[in-house]
């Protein structure tokens, strides 16, 4: 397998690189916000959560003056949202608390991208996190990586031209990194501890989201985007921000959805980072002139992970039955990802 290394290419986002008529970064001098959410769980966690404390409903309360639509899939990868997928995750969840996907067609394929660009009112922004289900999915084939991270560069380079054509205010979140002592539920840093290279999971952990957000900065630099930084305002360490170590919980959602309000209310100009720094939204000037690493504490010993992770094939099968995704998560770590027996464990409850 290639070197992680090989792959800091700042030249994958030159198709993006030049600023469009419809896109300098600014805020939109509109009345009204229209924003647009799109990406995976890290907005679309209400099966998580339950509903009010999904990201999109905090969102919506701190911008009651604001109409959101939530375009984003439980579940979906950079080619998901960029091609479109059947949302199966949340789909039923999403409907039952009164924000369901556009209406879908007999194939029940979601397309994200598309629908925005349909729609008639006019968006003034567009949220975009995605990229964490294009690394869970190889997980188990941690070597597959390299593939990876080049295959997410492209799609996200196809992505962000799409956006920066449709929407005048495009804000880029990047996503955070998975909780510590959850390793048990997708064993994301177990998985990060086969990956070649010096340090501990933690730092191989920096240094891949390092690697792969180097040429987002540059596209967000070049187009004078907002950059909603959670890998350095999310603490690892702090269970009460996740739900089985890759989605938000309440407390994690009203951060992203905090942080989400000040951009929209606040960025213009050229490109900024957004994180929070204790109770504090703090700005940095997104011009190159430092570059950007996630800080690692030395000396913290990781907590031993047990179990089994959860197979995510089998995960996505059971959740397409209609079995609520937590429930499923946990019969799965119960009965050690045996789909039958998860499947009579859910029907029990």
């Amino acid at each position: 397998a290639l070197p992680i290394s090989s792959f800091i290419m700042g030249n994958f986002f030159a198709s993006a690189s030049t600023t469009s008529p419809a896109t300098d970064g600014t805020q939109s001098t509109r009345s009204r916000s229209h924003i647009v959410l799109l990406g995976d769980s890290t907005i679309d966690n209400v099966c998580w959560t339950g509903h009010p404390h999904e990201v999109s409903a905090q969102l919506k309360r701190l911008l009651p003056d604001a109409l959101v639509k939530n375009f984003a899939a439980d579940g979906f990868t950079t080619t998901d949202l960029m091609e479109g997928a059947v949302p199966c995750i949340s789909q039923a969840k999403r409907r039952e608390v009164g924000d369901p996907f556009p209406p879908l067609g007999e194939d029940g394929i979601f397309k994200p991208l598309e629908e925005l660009e349909k729609l008639n009112t006019a968006v003034t922004h567009a949220v975009l996190s995605i990229g964490g289900n294009d690394v869970r999915e190889i997980l188990g084939k941690i070597d597959q990586l390299p593939m990876i991270m080049a295959r997410f560069q492209a799609n996200y380079t196809v992505i962000l031209e799409r956006l920066c054509k449709a929407v005048p205010n495009v804000v880029l979140m990047f996503q955070y990194r998975p909780a510590l002592r959850m390793d048990n539920s997708y064993g994301v840093y177990q998985a990060m501890d086969r990956v070649p290279g010096p340090g501990d999971s933690v730092a191989k952990m920096n240094r891949l989201m390092e690697t792969i957000y180097q040429p987002v900065l540059l596209a967000a630099r070049e187009r004078n985007l907002a950059v909603v930084d959670l890998p350095r305002t999310f603490d690892i360490h702090d269970d009460e921000l996740y739900i089985s170590q890759i989605e938000p919980s309440a407390k994690g959602g009203a951060i992203i959805a905090r942080l989400l309000s000040h951009v929209v209310q606040r960025h213009s100009g050229p490109s900024r980072l957004y994180l929070l720094r204790g109770s504090d939204v703090v700005e940095e000037a997104n011009d190159g002139s430092v570059a950007w690493t996630i800080p690692h504490e030395e000396g913290i010993a990781e907590a031993a992970a047990s179990g089994i992770p959860v197979d995510t094939a089998v995960y996505k099968e059971l959740c397409g039955m209609g079995f609520e995704p937590a429930k499923v998560h946990q019969a799965l770590l119960a009965v050690g990802n045996n789909l039958e027996a998860a499947a009579d464990l859910l029907a029990e409850r």
